[in-house]
Parts: structure tokens; sequence; C-alpha cells
């Protein structure tokens, strides 16, 4: 109490003060922003400002340099959802004038994890490419240091083809339009939900897992997971529930805390999102999208004979396997994580589909990771589409206010 009431007397409260409403500012933007030194005097522990696990000890820049240098809190600046010390104002700076060329990956999500994972903890840091990464432990430093390349999550490139095969494309998707429904029902099916339930072995448990999707048009996306132990059905689920909307995306855990999805975190989500086959049918018809299809191919999968496609559209690369009689999907394959949270090559089979209620959307999987010849069956899913939910309309006369709710 001593200590606290000397800091309160040097003008401590009011750096800490201040540094806590920029923190909050540079977040809330994702720019960073310069932390305001403590005042002479002062000695506050950056901690007061935001958990040791979220302030990156040593000078990230000089880091880059093979230099383990440890920061000061009168150099520290606040960048998505992380703090960062450095060593003068030199290195600050530069780090304020490039903070994606210096600042943690995904913004400090745990490296071996990715981006939809747990956050990294700052104090368990390595250098990978000149990339800065996070842990959220020792097993996940290990397993990355060990073999980066499988954890390490490329941007999806950007496909290339003639008008011609841009042509083919489209025709090609606009089979599987048909096929699934129709344009018309392909837009009118402007919100989607999709729920799967599994049994599921994790941490040396068994669980019954069930995952639930929501989108409303192409900003409204919700995520919702729920796990009972199998071996202790009284006991409270856990609950993990991320929203994004186009303000922010924040990941609520129950029992626990709320925390915001930062930076590359957010549009890692979106990209997930986008990969349902519901939501490239979308893009179709969104102009604003940009959807590019090319043709890249054909050849025969199991009895079909099918015409390959690529699409892109928001930063997503996914192929496409079509029946070229029916238009029917039947193969899907992209960049992602297997169970192991190892980035690699996924193709997956349509082997389900959803009745004309829903569009005929794929609700069965079978999984092949790069280079396995067995694939994986995935749950079974059910899939609900609908048009989007109308805005209510304004009351003709001012509402009568609400009656104050009864003292307790």
């Amino acid at each position: 109490m001593r200590a606290m009431h000397r800091i309160l007397q040097q003008g401590g409260w009011a750096w800490l003060a201040s540094a806590v409403a920029v923190a909050r500012v540079a977040c809330a933007q994702d720019v960073p922003a310069v932390l305001p030194p403590p005042a002479t005097g002062a000695t506050p522990a950056i901690e007061s400002m935001t958990p040791p696990e979220r302030t990156m000890p040593v000078d990230a820049v000089l880091l880059r340099q093979a230099k383990s240098v440890p920061g000061d809190r009168r150099w520290a600046v606040a960048y998505q959802g992380n703090v960062y010390l450095f060593g003068g104002q030199e290195t600050r700076d530069a780090f304020v004038r490039d903070p994606a060329t210096f600042a943690a990956v995904d913004a400090g999500a745990c490296g071996r994890m990715g981006p939809l994972g747990g956050l990294g903890d700052a104090r368990r840091h390595a250098l990978q490419d000149g990339l800065l990464y996070f842990f959220a432990s020792d097993a996940c430093m290990q397993a990355f240091r060990a073999a980066p390349r499988q954890y390490m999550e490329p941007y999806d490139q950007l496909p290339s083809g003639t008008p011609e095969l841009q042509r083919a494309g489209l025709e090609i998707l606009d089979r599987w339009v048909a096929w699934s429904g129709g344009r018309d029902a392909v837009r009118r099916a402007s919100t989607y939900r999709q729920v799967t339930e599994e049994r599921v072995t994790s941490g040396g448990r068994e669980w019954d897992r069930v995952e639930e999707l929501e989108i409303a048009g192409p900003s409204s996306l919700r995520r919702r997971d729920i796990w009972r132990p199998v071996d202790d059905p009284k006991a409270t689920p856990t609950e993990y529930d991320l929203v994004a909307t186009p303000e922010r995306t924040v990941l609520t855990m129950r029992p626990g805390p709320s925390s915001e999805f930062e930076g590359t975190r957010r549009t890692a989500f979106r990209r997930a999102m986008n990969r349902l086959p519901w939501a490239i049918l979308q893009a179709r018809f969104r102009p604003e999208a940009g959807l590019l299809v090319i043709r890249t191919g054909e050849g025969r999968l199991g009895d079909a004979d099918c015409d390959y496609v690529a699409t892109w559209f928001e930063g997503n690369l996914t192929h496409l396997a079509i029946d070229k009689s029916t238009g029917r999907l039947v193969q899907m394959g992209y960049v992602g994580r297997d169970s192991e949270q190892r980035v690699m090559s996924l193709t997956m089979d349509a082997v389900d589909h959803a009745g004309p209620e829903a569009l005929r959307l794929p609700t069965q999987w079978v999984v092949y990771p790069t280079g396995e010849k067995e694939g994986v069956m995935g749950p079974k899913a059910r899939i609900t589409v609908g048009p989007a939910p109308e805005s209510p309309a304004p009351p003709a006369t001012a509402p009568t206010p609400a009656s104050p709710a009864p003292a307790r």
C-alpha cells in the first residue's frame, strides 16, 4: 500500500490512466500508439496496464538483428492488444513506422495453434524467417521450433488465367449454381446456419462437441463451440462463442473472459467462414466480393467426369471439382490446418447433400490431408438457409418509456 501511495503521489496514476486510454484506442484502430513515459520518479509496472503475457519484454526491432535487448517502459507502444517495449527511441520509432514488419504474427496468437487458436505468451517468443511468434506453452514452442514449416500459415496467392479460362470458369461455376437450386434460390439464401455434432478426444478425455455456424450476410458471422465431457455429463459445458461484426470480432468463453480478436486474427476468421460452399455461391452474386473463377483442368473422380476451377474472393483461394453432366460439387480443396494444427493442403470429397430447403449444399465430407490415401469421414451437418431478416419498421409514435426496474 505504501508503494502504491508513493506512485500515486508521484503521478504514476495519471501516467497509467493515460497509457490505458491510448492503448485502448490503438487496439480499436489497429494502429500503433506510443504510450506516454512514466512521470518523473514514478515506477508503475507496465503489467498494471496489460498483463505480462501480453507485454513483449525485449526490443522486437533489435531481435531481428539477433540482439536480445531488454525493453524499457519509457519506450512503449501498444499495438493489436499487445504492448512492445524498446531499448530506445530509435527502435521504437522504427516499429511505429512499420509495425507489420516487427509485431507478432497474427496479433500474438500461438504460433503452433494458428490465428484461430489461443493467444501466445509474449515472454515465450521466437523468431522464424524474420517473423516474430508468441507461444501458449513450452510444448507449443518446442513443436514449432522442431518443424516450423508445418505451422507457418501462408497467404493464399491470387490465381491467374486468360480471359477465356475465366469465362469458362464462370460457366462451370454457374452449372453448380443451377444444380444447387438456381440463381434466385442462391440470392434468397442470404442467411446460413450449420450445426454439427461429434465425439472427439482432447486432453486425454472424450468430449461431445457441438459446433454452430451462423452467417447473416457477408459481415455478421458467428461460430459457437460447446464441449461436454463424456465422463461427467452433469459438468458445466465449456463454450467458445466467436462473433464478428463489421466493427469488431470478440471471443467469449463460458466460463471465462472475453477477448478481442485483433489484426489478422479477424481476417482469419472471415477467411475460414468464406471456405463454406454457401459463401462461394453467395460471392457469385456479390460484385463487391471480386469473385474470380478460372478453369484449371478436368479429370475423373470416382464415377464423375469433372471440370476443375480455382475460385478467389476476399483473399481466399479454393479449388473445386464440379461434375460435367450435372453441376454437382464433387470435391473441394484448400490450404488449411489438420486436427494437429499442422498447415497442409486439404482435399474434401462431398458425400452427402442437403435437400432443396437448404439449397443442395454438401452436408458431409471425407477429408484427405496431404499425402494421405485414407480419408476421415467428418460429422454430418444440419444446414438451413433463408432470406435476410427484415428490419423492424419504426414505431408510428414515440414509444412509452420503460418502467424502472424494481429496487432490489
